[in-house]
C-alpha cells in the first residue's frame, strides 16, 4: 500500500485523531500555539494530496490549510489572521 492509498483508508480515523490531539496539546503547551497551529493545518493540507484526482474534490481544500499553515510558520504574528481567513474560505467552498 502507498502512502497516498494508507492516507486516503484512514484519513476519517486520522483527522479527528489528529484535531483532537492538536486541542489538547495548544490546552498543555498555549506558549506553542502559533507553532502547533501551523504544523496542523501543513498535516491536513498535505492528508488531502491524495484526493486530489477525485472530480467532486477541489484542491483548495488542501491548499488553503497547508498555505496558512507556511504563514504561520514564517510570520507567527498573523495567527489570528491566518485562522480567519481559512475559516472563512474553507466555509465558503462548503456553500459551494
Amino acid at each position: 500500500m502507498n502512502p497516498a492509498q494508507f492516507i486516503a483508508q484512514y484519513q476519517p480515523v486520522m483527522e479527528p485523531l489528529l484535531t483532537l490531539g492538536t486541542g489538547i496539546l495548544i490546552l498543555i503547551v498555549p506558549r506553542l500555539l502559533n507553532y502547533i497551529v501551523a504544523v496542523y493545518f501543513i498535516v491536513i493540507g498535505v492528508m488531502g494530496f491524495p484526493h486530489w484526482n477525485l472530480p467532486t474534490y477541489m484542491p483548495l481544500e488542501s491548499l488553503i490549510p497547508l498555505v496558512a499553515g507556511i504563514v504561520i510558520l514564517i510570520i507567527p504574528r498573523f495567527l489570528n489572521y491566518a485562522v480567519a481567513i481559512t475559516l472563512i474560505l474553507l466555509g465558503a467552498l462548503g456553500l459551494f
